[in-house]
């Protein structure tokens, strides 16, 4: 059999319950563990709808308290911008280590003065 039809659910901590809800069905279940979440979810779509649990697909997401949220959504934001300060800080070094290079310091000259190790200045300037 295949799949005939797809929901939406959601599942939200609840004290020591996960708590599944699929509004298309107006429809909740609980279990503690969230390993059983996507199980319940599809075993409630198909006995409500009265189809093999094969024939449904239920898509879960997973949320948390709006303050947790927003603290996660934050930190994620945080990872993106350190990254890209991690990039634009190697172009920097590297665009420095260059210079000197142009202007004719020798790769222990630049070790020396940038406190970068002479293998990975020499790195640098191969790449």
């Amino acid at each position: 059999m295949s799949i005939t039809r797809t929901l939406e659910a959601t599942a939200v901590k609840e004290g020591k319950w996960w708590t599944i809800t699929i509004p298309e069905l107006d429809q909740v279940s609980a279990t503690k563990k969230i390993t059983e979440v996507q199980e319940y979810a599809e075993s409630l779509a198909a006995g409500i709808l009265d189809v093999p649990n094969e024939t449904i697909a239920v898509n879960v997401a997973y949320t948390m308290d709006p303050d947790t949220d927003a603290e996660w959504k934050a930190a994620r934001a945080d990872t993106v911008h350190a990254k890209e300060l991690t990039i634009a800080a190697a172009a920097r070094a590297k665009s420095v280590i260059e210079k000197l290079h142009t202007e004719g310091y020798s790769l222990r000259e630049i070790e020396s003065l940038v406190g970068v190790s002479f293998q990975r200045v020499s790195q640098i300037l191969k790449s």
